[in-house]
């Protein structure tokens, strides 16, 4: 029996480990090349995003593949077909950006980045996509004990992707350039090549009894054998967690940085839920994983308008999405099929995470100026909430099967009331300017709270409840002020107002990127980051005293702020990657600085980096990069390479002047690092506690002043607050190496509440 158990026990290990390296290579590879694309678009967090729809385009295409190669070829064919799929994709390694590729004026920014990825990445990721279901598919062929069951080879490649996932931004990311990792990519997936031709080859020696010498329809479950309300549970119970985690990746990710730091955390946590469903003995079983998916619908749905603090409520909703995915993914292992129709059935898996990513990514942008496609979400996994206990492999019931969760009309009642106390509260504060005390307003959300959870044995009437406790998801209980809002690929923005000190600004996910003062009437003044005791005006005030003719170059429009400070006679150049902020700036009527103080503004489209590279050298004064996505400094424009671009663009005596506020990062040191990497001198100011009777506007920043010598600072005569910035032991960042993990404030965060 020993020798009949040794070789089941190897081609297991052969099978789970290809399984586990098949995913830890696929999903290394997302974050890796994403990185790699993200400075050509300017470091939104959408870029990722956009990413993850090509990556389940890819695995939809992939799993399509397997699902036609397994019908209409024998293994031996199979084993011949795919052999010459990896020969091909592997003239395509190593991986890197296609030459030659830059992003098109006129080209919509994702439809530019899905067709980069398809050129650069799209032949390797296809081969190695496909791994996961014709694994299973050659094993369930084999005499293998557990043949009739191969799911659990889904486990172990989920686990490789999260192990993966969790390597990248605490071990490969802070030790190898992405040159590097592209390297030991390329070896990774030759030896996985190996591995799988040693899997099919094993399959294909046994020449087990069951196995025909060529497809026949016997070698799959009939069609008759799934039907497609079947199909439509296995798509919809895969697009929901899809989209959700592109959700709650864009809710996070907008206020931090755009880094796989942030991209893999819940990603990490959507594939342990995958883990934990197709593993032979799951932690968490489908019932409590139902019963504490309805808590966490409502938990969030009733702190949803919440953003501060970041410690407590970011932690809030990547448990939720944990919660919501572990139930899903539980019920789409009950749903599973035999093994006869698996690579039918994820087939269906993937087109549901694809839809699930379209929706997000593509149309809800199109479809809304505002986040409105992650609380939709919440109300769809309310209505999809798993209901019944159900045998594996067992199919719903059949079309006309009495239903126990049917709407009533208590349920529609129950609905109707907790919308009209939802909306009747926010009609209260906005409209009649009512002032709720905190506690009141916690009160009457436990109470929704309660009255929602009551339902959550009828999904229809659960997701009507939820729908309604999401109503003053939108905007807050309280007025937030909002007199516009718009959206585009960068992200969704508001511009506020406020009556005490009267001011109109610009708000991006949660930070203030500043506006204007208006304390009389025909006079406007910039606030926040940017005025007249700003850091920035000091440098500005300072250069103009040298020379007062100024050259300037400005990396971020926002408000137009920093063109309060140009006076006649300066020449000052404009960069800004986001058209619609451009607009706001400029001609939108809500914000006045550059029109009155530079009119006929020279503004260049497009990213900051990208487009300083195309300037003549030696033109600039000043060089002043304040250039954000929400809070979060995009990383390439900190970067070694782009600090040594900054100064060739600068005159032997400019300045480069850096903002480096954020709430979550502590940005000074790698900075400091380039600094001394790159031979320079640098001086750190900062805008500390405002003095409100002197300057009732502004807000506490910190800036970098950077220059060739110490000379030209200290002839700038720069006030006390500037001090020394030592680089003394710190790495710096470059374009193919950043730790952000190392610059994360991780006990700050949580003091200072984000």
């Amino acid at each position: 029996m020993s020798l009949t158990k040794a070789p089941q026990s190897l081609q297991t290990v052969l099978f789970a480990g290809t399984a586990l390296a098949g995913a830890a290579l696929l999903f290394w590879v997302q974050p890796l090349f994403t990185k790699m694309a993200l400075p050509l678009l300017g470091g939104s967090p959408s870029v990722w995003n956009t990413a993850m729809v090509f990556f389940q385009t890819m695995l939809l295409a992939a799993y399509a593949y397997v699902h036609g190669l397994t019908r209409w070829l024998a293994p031996r064919g199979q084993l011949a077909v795919h052999s010459a799929l990896l020969g091909a994709a592997a003239l395509a390694l190593p991986l890197g950006i296609a030459e030659g590729w830059l992003p098109e004026a006129g080209l919509p920014p994702a439809a530019w980045l899905l067709l980069l990825l398809a050129a650069s990445l799209g032949a390797p990721f296809f081969a190695v996509a496909a791994t996961a279901p014709l694994l299973q598919r050659w094993f369930s062929l084999g005499s293998h004990p557990q043949a009739a069951d191969p799911y659990f080879l889904y486990a172990a490649s989920n686990a490789g992707s999260v192990a993966a996932l969790l390597a990248f931004p605490f071990v490969l990311e802070p030790l190898l350039n992405t040159g590097t990792q592209s390297m030991a990519w390329t070896f990774g997936y030759l030896l996985l090549a190996l591995c799988l031709l040693a899997c099919g080859a094993s399959i294909v020696r046994s020449k087990p009894q069951s196995m025909p010498d060529r497809a026949a329809p016997s070698a799959a479950t009939p069609a008759a054998a799934v039907g497609w309300r079947q199909r439509a549970g296995w798509t919809a119970y895969s697009a929901l967690p899809s989209g959700l985690l592109l959700g709650v990746t864009a809710h996070i990710s907008t206020d931090i940085a755009s880094s796989p730091l942030l991209w893999t955390v819940p990603l990490a946590l959507y594939l342990l839920t995958f883990v934990n469903a197709f593993a032979r003995r799951p932690l968490a079983s489908r019932q409590p994983a139902a019963r504490a998916m309805a808590f966490a619908i409502v938990l969030l749905a009733a702190v949803f308008p919440f953003r501060e603090p970041a410690g407590i409520f970011l932690p809030l909703h990547l448990g939720a999405f944990f919660c919501i995915a572990l139930a899903c993914h539980a019920e789409l292992a009950a749903r599973r099929p035999p093994a006869g129709a698996l690579t039918e059935f994820y087939l269906f898996l993937s087109l549901g995470g694809l839809l699930g990513g379209v929706l997000v990514v593509l149309a809800a942008p199109l479809a809304f100026d505002a986040v409105l496609e992650y609380p939709l979400c919440l109300a769809l996994a309310a209505a999809l909430l798993p209901r019944r206990s159900a045998a594996a492999n067992q199919p719903p019931p059949k079309r006309g099967a009495k239903r126990a969760a049917a709407l009533t009309r208590s349920d529609l009642a129950l609905a109707a009331a907790v919308a009209a106390l939802a909306l009747g509260a926010k009609a209260l504060v906005n409209g009649l300017g009512v002032s709720f005390p905190a506690i009141a307003q916690f009160g009457l959300l436990g109470l929704l709270a309660v009255l929602t959870l009551s339902r959550q044995l009828r999904p229809p009437a659960f997701a009507l409840c939820v729908g309604g406790l999401l109503l003053s998801a939108h905007q807050p209980m309280w007025s937030d002020g909002a007199v516009w809002t718009g959206r585009s690929f960068f992200g969704v923005y508001r511009v506020k107002e406020s009556a005490q000190p009267p001011t109109r600004y610009l708000a991006h996910g949660t930070t203030n990127h500043g506006g204007q003062w208006m304390p009389r009437p025909g006079v406007v003044k910039p606030t926040t980051y940017h005025t007249p005791s700003s850091p920035a005006a000091e440098v500005v005030r300072r250069l103009r005293a040298r020379s007062p003719a100024l050259r300037v170059g400005v990396a971020g429009v926002g408000t137009g702020a920093m063109a309060y400070h140009r006076q006649p006679g300066d020449w000052w150049r404009y960069y800004e990657i986001d058209p619609l902020v451009a607009w706001l700036a400029t001609d939108s009527g809500y914000f006045e600085m550059m029109p009155r103080h530079d009119p006929d503004a020279s503004i260049v489209l497009g990213d900051a980096r990208l487009a300083l590279a195309g300037e003549p050298d030696g033109q600039f004064d000043l060089l002043l990069m304040d250039a954000f996505s929400s809070d979060a400094v995009p990383i390439h424009l900190l970067t070694q390479e782009a600090m040594s671009l900054y100064m060739a663009k600068l005159r032997g005596d400019g300045i480069l002047l850096l903002h480096i506020s954020n709430r979550l990062l502590h940005l000074a040191p790698p900075v400091a690092g380039n600094v001394a990497k790159l031979g320079l001198a640098a001086r750190t100011g900062s805008l500390g506690q405002v003095d409100e009777a002197a300057d009732p506007t502004a807000a506490p920043s910190q800036w970098v002043a950077v220059a060739r010598e110490d000379a030209t600072l200290d002839a700038l005569g720069l006030g006390p607050r500037w001090t020394s910035l030592d680089g003394a032991g710190q790495s710096g960042w470059r374009d193919d190496f950043s730790n952000l993990a190392g610059a994360v404030r991780w006990l700050g965060a949580l003091r200072d509440g984000g």
